[in-house]
């Protein structure tokens, strides 16, 4: 869940875990930002709280993690190896370069201007903005800002740099540049995982927190599109 896995993922890895090792008898809560495990032992409930962290994205993280799974189910893993495991997943680094992260970024943002109706000056407007935006994304995370603070701060990076580009009679499709500026934020991850939870009719609340996050990140990114559009029209 931390590394963009969805919660009915994350339940069905700790379940194969739990089979794996024998443990039955466990109960489990999962919202968005913990879950609860709760245990009998000596005929008392004990109950183990473990924070989520904020999620980012790191799929090959998320698979590793399920695959493990896996093989602790099929008693392919020890469990005196387990922890060993999960250190190792958890160093594991994203498998792009940080250039390839930028230049899919900033693709992205030329692309989805030019989808919606922008021109190829606006192209290279919403391209620019894209890769500059996400370069100093990428110097935030470390930071742990958090989601918000981090997409408004890109966001208003982003529309600013389209908006002098506008200004400077590059493009004239205002709308499409302005929006494609900051495309590469698009919360889609967020989104897909907040649904996948909902229709599990397990994780309902953890979906609709989900969805509503990223609805603030939409609401975000519209702050900075109407800042961008400020600029432009500034006499």
């Amino acid at each position: 869940m931390e590394n963009g896995g969805s919660t009915v993922r994350a339940e069905r890895a700790f379940n194969e875990i739990l089979k794996g090792s024998n443990v039955e008898g466990v109960t489990t809560l999962w919202r968005y930002d913990f879950v609860a495990v709760t245990r009998m032992t000596d005929s008392k409930p004990e109950t183990t709280f473990r924070t989520i962290r904020p999620p980012g994205a790191n799929l090959l993280r998320v698979a590793e993690a399920s695959t493990l799974a896996e093989r602790i189910a099929s008693g392919e893993v020890d469990r005196a190896n387990l922890a060993a495991e999960v250190r190792r997943i958890r160093s594991t680094g994203s498998p792009y370069q940080a250039w390839l992260v930028i230049f899919a970024a900033a693709c992205a943002s030329g692309f989805f201007s030019q989808f919606i109706g922008g021109d190829w000056g606006g192209f290279g407007i919403a391209f620019t903005a894209g890769a500059i935006g996400q370069t100093v994304r990428i110097a935030l995370q470390p930071r742990n800002l958090g989601a918000a603070v981090t997409t408004m701060v890109c966001a208003l990076l982003s529309a600013v740099i389209a908006a002098f580009g506008l200004r400077a009679g590059i493009s004239q499709v205002a709308p499409a540049i302005l929006i494609g500026s900051v495309g590469y934020m698009i919360p889609g991850l967020p989104l897909v995982n907040g649904f996948i939870d909902v229709a599990s009719h397990r994780n309902i609340s953890v979906g609709i927190q989900r969805i509503l996050n990223a609805a603030l990140l939409f609401l975000i990114l519209a702050i900075g599109i109407a800042v961008g559009q400020t600029v432009v029209e500034m006499k």
